[in-house]
């Protein structure tokens, strides 16, 4: 059997996939019929050029190529649009293409039909085709625009705006300018052929206006697009010209430009749509706004010495305008990025490069400098901690601690100088000074069951003991570091030792919470009908379940009140912690995924993964359940436990969206059994944090 071949083919951008080749056959075909297209429109083209510019001609021929050879073309494009409509991307959009081109030339069909004068203007019945071909046509690049621009970028759209008011500027003032004065086409009513005119301008202002959306990279369909929409711009231009000289006429190079322009849509049609965001960085995107800020203004400045168009004076303006906001856009986006560049983005506080510039400002006047105290701090136990709970946990201690410093020392200006290292500037040298340091050596303490998180410091007077920022930094340092190897203060049991306990013994004599949540449930997974290995592995799982809690700070595990956004989202970390904790034990490592999942919801809500139903590991089920009960049962100091039959009947309420209803009606068999005395004031079934 031969392997399957995978190809792409240009149209649609489908992947087609198949044997033997076929998908590289089918490739090859849709490249013959591209260029066999290509080459039949670049014919027609030229004999209708070669027509119009007198080059060739002469009798029937003359009819053949200004009737025939041009309503041809016209049918030729709308059937490579077809074409996409049946078999490729965007159908709708290529569909309304296809109906619009049908239309265009149907129109210049009724047009021969109806007016055999060719100096005549279209029929009533044409131009009512053409406006309907014209509203499809804005259609379909309505659409194709909304497929190819997937990513809205603000100062893109301001880039492509600016483009097209000035780019369609200069065309209405090629346009409209000309017929002014000029004598009336035979049948033209009043507005006539204007209508269509500003249609073409506000067309051209369109493309060039995604253009600019996809960071002036368009792909190949765009850039066809946008030469239809030259092509057909430069045909308006040739034919006011014609019409002010009193030259209208079918046949002539402006209908060449018309038909060429449906012919390059026809031509994008063989292409597939290009739908990835194009990055663009910020300063190569000035140059284009900026050059057509200079038009703009020219266009405005030579409608103070010649006539110029409204319509172009007012496109200008508008492009001048909107230049104006987008240089203020690139202000902001300058000042921004001036701002992030000087600070820590993990914590928010100055970064180093800051820290350099602002003691570089306050050491500037030398000895005549208004003295000021530098601190340095560097955390004591945080390696250890990373270590133990991972880089997660970590950075969230680090924007903890960054984020108390910054509110403990304020107005002063607190800065991290990278991985566990801060730093502090104050004003003074006196005890002012020296009582900021001491709060902020408090702030950046962080402690829990687990672990404890202090700091050392070095302090270093400024000017007086250092006259330049190296060596004020190399001073502070080293004092941090004497200290630091003379004098570290106490890290209360940084809790290595009993991390390693509880991971490395067979049964870690923890809390008698996670005894009691074990007891329960192995009740309730025998009742289950669990296997005794698996009823052992979720009671072991369910008295670990909460491992994790080491990692959390005391103040944020035993605050009394609601927790904040960042203390929850602090506190949901322990899963992954106590997860973390136990894949690094080997005989521990099976219990891990009961451990991640024992806060997720039947419903789906619950964390870290949102899994919901039977995609939650039933041990997990169990556990949460267990520990929902057992935390209503227990007494907290805010209210007093629930009894027995209180908690199950919360339970009950909160089975099929907390907890899986078959783990309900488990926990109060259990229960049942072996009977508890009655308690007081009910407690509300809520997720375990």
């Amino acid at each position: 059997m031969q392997p399957e071949q995978t190809g792409l083919t240009p149209l649609g951008g489908q992947l087609a996939v198949g044997r033997g080749g076929s998908a590289a056959g089918d490739s090859r075909r849709t490249q013959r019929l591209t260029l066999a297209f290509v080459v039949l429109a670049a014919t027609g083209v030229a004999i209708h050029g070669l027509h119009a510019a007198g080059a060739v001609g002469g009798g029937v021929f003359d009819r053949l190529v200004t009737d025939w050879l041009y309503c041809a073309l016209y049918a030729l494009a709308a059937g490579a649009c077809l074409r996409h409509a049946l078999r490729g991307d965007a159908r709708v959009a290529w569909s309304a293409a296809t109906a619009g081109l049908v239309l265009w030339g149907g129109a210049e069909v009724v047009f021969r039909l109806a007016e055999p004068d060719p100096r005549h203007w279209y029929p009533p019945a044409s131009q009512a085709m053409l406006l309907v071909g014209f509203l499809l046509a804005y259609t379909t690049l309505i659409l194709l625009a909304r497929a190819r621009v997937r990513r809205f970028d603000p100062l893109l759209a301001l880039d492509g705006m600016i483009a097209g008011a000035g780019g369609a500027s200069v065309a209405a003032a090629l346009i409209f300018q000309p017929l002014e004065g000029a004598p009336p086409i035979p049948g033209s009513s009043a507005g006539a052929p204007g209508v269509f005119l500003v249609g073409a301008v506000l067309g051209m202002a369109f493309v060039i206006t995604v253009l600019g959306l996809t960071g002036w990279r368009p792909g190949r369909v765009w850039m066809l697009i946008a030469a239809a929409i030259t092509a057909n711009t430069l045909g308006d231009v040739v034919l006011v010209h014609a019409v002010a000289a009193g030259d209208f006429h079918r046949g002539s190079i402006a209908d060449t430009l018309f038909v060429a322009s449906a012919l390059l849509l026809g031509t994008a049609a063989f292409y597939p749509g290009r739908t990835a965001p194009v990055m663009v960085r910020p300063a190569r995107r000035l140059p284009i706004p900026i050059g057509i800020a200079v038009v703009a203004i020219g266009m405005l400045i030579a409608s103070s010495f010649t006539h110029v168009g409204a319509l172009a004076v007012a496109l200008a303006a508008i492009a001048l305008f909107l230049t104006l906001i987008r240089m203020a856009a690139a202000l902001e986006l300058l000042e921004r990025s001036r701002r992030e560049a000087l600070t820590d983005g993990l914590t928010g506080l100055g970064n180093r490069q800051k820290l350099y510039g602002d003691l570089a400002r306050l050491l500037a006047s030398g000895p005549a400098a208004p003295p000021f105290t530098l601190a340095l701090f560097d955390l004591n136990g945080f390696k250890r901690y990373n270590d133990t709970f991972g880089h997660l946990s970590g950075d969230a201690i680090l924007a903890r601690l960054g984020n108390r410093l910054a509110a403990a020392v304020a107005p002063a200006d607190a800065y991290r100088m990278g991985g566990d290292e801060f730093c502090l500037v104050v004003e003074g040298t006196g005890e002012a000074a020296r009582a900021i340091v001491g709060i902020a050596h408090e702030a950046l303490q962080e402690h829990g069951d687990g672990f404890s998180v202090t700091n050392s410091y070095g302090v270093v007077r400024l000017p007086d003991e250092a006259d330049d920022v190296r060596d004020a930094l190399a001073t502070a340092d080293a004092r941090m570091y004497a200290q630091k190897a003379t004098g570290r203060m106490p890290e209360h049991g940084q809790a290595p030792d009993a991390v390693l306990q509880v991971l490395g013994d067979q049964r870690p004599p923890l809390r008698s919470r996670g005894r009691d949540v074990a007891a329960l449930a192995a009740a309730v997974s025998r009742g289950l009908g669990l296997d005794p290995d698996s009823v052992e592995q979720v009671a072991r799982a369910a008295e670990l379940h909460d491992v994790g809690k080491m990692a959390v700070p005391e103040d944020i595990l035993h605050k009394r009140g609601p927790l904040d956004s960042l203390e929850r989202s602090f506190m949901r970390q322990h899963v992954t912690v106590g997860e973390r904790m136990l894949r690094a034990a080997p005989s521990l490592a099976r219990l891990a995924p009961l451990v991640r999942s024992s806060h997720e919801r039947w419903d789906g809500t619950g964390y870290p993964d949102g899994l919901a139903g039977e995609d939650i590991p039933l041990g997990a089920r169990i556990i949460a359940a267990c520990d929902a009960y057992h935390a209503m049962r227990s007494p907290r100091p805010h209210r007093e436990a629930s009894s027995a039959e209180e908690a199950l009947q919360e339970l009950r309420r909160c089975a099929d969206a907390q907890f899986d209803p078959r783990v309900v009606d488990a926990i109060e068999a259990a229960v049942r059994l072996k009977p508890a005395p009655d308690r007081a004031e009910p407690a509300r079934c809520r997720q375990p944090e």
